[in-house]
């Protein structure tokens, strides 16, 4: 089996496995009623305080950092999402190829022009999902975290290719890993669950 197979395959298993686990669903309903997983009530203060950074105010999963990085990761990513659907109407609709030339054009035109937001915007993002996941952390589910996880990799693996920061052997497989389908779907599927999971 292919190494990215197996590598796509063992997150999938990790993913698979943590929604199945009772304890974080029932642990999340004792996280909304103040209790902790014994059935202790929390007094309101230290429930208040419970993620809070130095300093800063807690807004109940601190939103505003959120619809920060949501917002600025659809900005980031849009040329990620143009040339996925544009390769899959390119394969899979019945079009001529006059059209998929065409379509082939823009590709190429958005790439070079929204990559570079691409490029610059998603470190920037990464560590502002870092402050909201400090400010909004929620023992009921590990889900956010392997959110977290995934995009740390996915950031990580761009800068390595964009800087070429590793042999042109190895770089080859970061840049297969980077540019995988599956992951710009696991990422906000993980995300998106978690979230439910602790609302």
């Amino acid at each position: 089996m292919h190494t990215i197979t197996r590598i796509v395959l063992f997150t999938c298993c990790l993913l698979l496995a943590t929604l199945a686990a009772p304890p974080s669903l029932t642990y999340a309903d004792h996280h909304k009623g103040g209790k902790n997983f014994f059935g202790k009530h929390h007094s309101g203060e230290e429930h208040a305080n419970f993620g809070r950074l130095p300093g800063g105010e807690h807004d109940e999963g601190n939103e505003t950092t959120g619809q920060i990085v949501a917002w600025s990761l659809a900005v980031a990513n849009l040329t990620v999402v143009f040339s996925l659907l544009i390769k899959a109407v390119r394969r899979f609709a019945p079009v001529s190829q006059d059209f998929k030339n065409s379509m082939m054009q823009f590709n190429n035109f958005q790439k070079r022009h929204l990559m570079v937001l691409h490029c610059a915007l998603n470190p920037l993002i990464l560590g502002v999902a870092i402050v909201h996941w400090a400010l909004s952390r929620c023992k009921a589910t590990a889900l956010p975290e392997w959110g977290l996880l995934v995009m740390s990799i996915i950031v990580v693996f761009g800068i390595v290719l964009k800087f070429e920061l590793c042999p042109k052997g190895l770089l080859r497989t970061v840049y297969k890993i980077h540019t995988r389908p599956v992951l710009p779907l696991l990422f906000p599927t993980i995300l998106l669950i978690g979230h439910l999971l602790i609302d």
